[in-house]
């Protein structure tokens, strides 16, 4: 493509020089690819003309392609590309008002609000809080990411056990297609489907298209949702038709920019609700696991969450480092964790600290959640702590939300290298998969922590490489098919909330299976037929191309 006549045709920003693509080249993943050009959208008339422009290309025989990117907190290499990146974040930054949703069912308030991809979520949700509403789907990136990634990814986190992920939240969307027109995406009804797919135009027979697959392979995709409570692997194909309901919303969440370029969103908003309290325990014994979630799940508490020892370990060790996150002078924080040193003191550090959080309309509703818990645990022997109040909690918190950068940050002369950073198995299996994890990890002498939605059955595991060392490299394979395998064989998903990218789009298949993902290659080429949108991710993915682009530092 030719980047002068494009700088003429956007009103927006047109990079190539290499100090703008060196920066682009990386996300939080592993991987270093190089763009050929950072283009930055004024406006969705400038997306429109970039996807035209990228199909004439493609019709010359160019391999021009564009992939988008919101804030680049992506641990999977998705906005990676050799060819155009398209940032959101300089100028899709307007979001609109909060509006009030009816509710005629006497239930907790709710409402929606408008935003573009390039809306740091950190801004978006004091815009929302100040309604005293929230969008419940923020990962733990929520200081960092941006909400075109939020819903490229299909992000969850430590409130989705309650509340589900970003594609129970998005109402409608408004997205450019491949043949570079701008369409609203949103709920159909049937009737509303036929008219569509009446349109003699793209659109149209994308929805043509569309129905005509689910139609045919309605069981198949039906039975192919994991059997997990989230999943961010493959096309979420079994949520878009039920028989009266088409919604291609369910689609485009998820895709990673794949099948279309999302210029906007509508996000329905729940409650935010002001109290909240906390009951830690803490394991000694993997197997106590199903007991406590057994115990707790029932009462609905709004997080689930754990951490390993290894963790809890280095939060002991770098405590000093909480100072300044928990805005505490040093005797106020030897105070506040002096019942864990005595634990630890006595027992020895915890191999699992479980942290049921339960939120609120006031103190009395927390202190009910709370007796409650308390009743439920008595036949539970395991040690616990109640913290009454969201300050009492801080610190429990500071160290589950900051295990990755603990690693990141604290241990020197290592990396963290995030490869099988989002596995997800039914809660049930935790007593005997954790330790077959922990098995495969230990065979190839990774140091790793364990962080994650315990709730969920979904973990976060960062092993510490020395990534310049070609032979710490040549395990990252070899550990991903025996970990994978492993998740598989307990009919979980190798993603629950951090999608594919460039490092697990290569085990789609094996997930699937054949039948499936060759649905998934249909699906793509409905949407993008010529290939336009972010190559390699999803599908026609590969594990050299992968590695061959793995960075040393």
């Amino acid at each position: 493509m030719n980047f002068e006549e494009l700088k003429n045709t956007i009103k927006g920003e047109v990079m190539a020089d290499e100090r703008t693509r060196t920066a682009y080249s990386r996300d939080a993943s592993l991987f270093e690819v190089m763009p050929t050009a950072v283009v930055f959208p004024k406006d969705a008339d400038d997306v429109k003309a970039i996807v035209r422009r990228a199909g004439e290309a493609r019709r010359r025989g160019e391999q021009v392609s564009i992939t988008a990117r919101s804030a680049g907190t992506d641990m999977g290499g998705g906005p990676l590309t050799e060819s155009i990146v398209l940032d959101f974040t300089k100028h899709f930054t307007h979001m609109g008002k909060v509006q009030p949703l009816l509710n005629f069912t006497g239930g907790d308030p709710e409402g929606f609000i408008v935003a573009e991809p390039g809306v740091f979520y950190r801004d978006f949700e004091k815009e929302t809080l100040r309604q005293h509403l929230l969008l419940p789907s923020y990962p733990a990136s929520r200081g960092l990411c941006a909400m075109g990634g939020m819903v490229s990814n299909d992000s969850g986190g430590e409130k989705t056990l309650r509340y589900g992920k970003t594609h129970d939240f998005v109402r409608r969307l408004k997205a450019v297609f491949a043949d570079g027109n701008e369409y609203e995406v949103k709920p159909l009804t049937l009737e509303e489907l036929k008219a569509k797919e009446a349109l003699p135009t793209f659109e149209g027979e994308v929805y043509r298209n569309m129905h005509a697959l689910l139609e045919e392979h309605y069981d198949v995709a039906r039975a192919a949702k994991p059997n997990v409570s989230k999943n961010s692997a493959g096309y979420n194909i079994w949520d878009v038709w039920d028989g009266k309901r088409f919604d291609l919303t369910k689609v485009l969440v998820g895709s990673q920019g794949t099948l279309a370029l999302v210029t906007e969103a509508e996000f329905r908003l729940v409650e935010a609700k002001p109290y909240a309290g906390m009951v830690a325990l803490f394991l000694n014994d993997l197997n106590e696991a199903v007991p406590v979630l057994n115990a707790l799940t029932p009462l609905q508490p709004t997080s689930l969450e754990s951490f390993d020892d290894k963790t809890f370990s280095l939060a002991l060790k770098y405590f000093w480092g909480f100072l300044k996150i928990l805005a505490l002078n040093p005797f106020s924080l030897m105070f506040a964790f002096l019942p864990e040193f005595i634990m630890v003191l006595r027992k020895g550090v915890p191999k699992l600290v479980v942290l049921a959080e339960f939120e609120g309309k006031s103190q009395e509703e927390i202190d009910r959640y709370l007796a409650s818990a308390e009743k439920e645990l008595t036949n539970v022997q395991v040690p616990y702590r109640i913290a009454r109040t969201k300050r009492a909690s801080a610190k429990y918190w500071v160290i589950r939300r900051e295990s990755f950068n603990l690693l990141r940050e604290r241990v020197k002369g290592m990396q963290t290298a995030p490869f099988v950073d989002d596995i997800i198995v039914r809660p049930e299996h935790i007593p005997e998969f954790l330790p077959k994890l922990m098995a495969i990890l230990d065979k190839y002498g990774f140091f790793t922590t364990i962080a994650g939605h315990l709730g969920d059955g979904n973990f976060h595991i960062i092993p510490l490489m020395r990534l310049a060392d070609e032979r710490e490299r040549a395990k990252i394979k070899p550990a991903m098919d025996e970990v994978y395998a492993l998740v598989l064989s307990f009919g979980g998903s190798i993603t629950a909330e951090h999608n594919d990218g460039l490092i697990r789009s290569p085990y789609l298949e094996a997930m699937f299976g054949e039948r499936v993902y060759g649905l998934f290659k249909e699906v793509k080429n409905i949407f993008d037929p010529q290939g336009i949108f972010n190559p390699g991710k999803k599908v026609g993915a590969s594990m050299e191309y992968a590695m061959a682009h793995m960075k040393r530092s």
